[in-house]
């Protein structure tokens, strides 16, 4: 997870959820961080679409429970391989 897009990705997720960029791997998920509510998961695709510049279909916000699932559907929309 050290591609620039996945890094982009935590920082994200580090502010939005108030804890350390170090706790933020692939495989935290709503149930590892506490402030990972449904909430934040709306915030949190609200930024990457205002950072990356494009548009998650409502399903996909749904489904994307983990930061693994959300870089690698953030890679697919930018045709970039994480």
């Amino acid at each position: 997870m050290n591609d620039p897009v996945t890094e982009k990705i935590r920082r994200l997720a580090s502010d939005l959820f108030d804890v350390p960029l170090g706790q933020i791997t692939a495989d935290s998920a709503p149930a590892t961080l506490e402030n990972w509510d449904s909430v934040q998961q709306l915030n949190l695709m609200l930024a990457l679409e205002e950072e990356f510049g494009f548009k998650f279909e409502p399903e996909d916000m749904e489904s994307l429970q983990s930061i693994g699932q959300v870089a690698a559907a953030v890679h697919s929309k930018l045709g970039v391989s994480g």
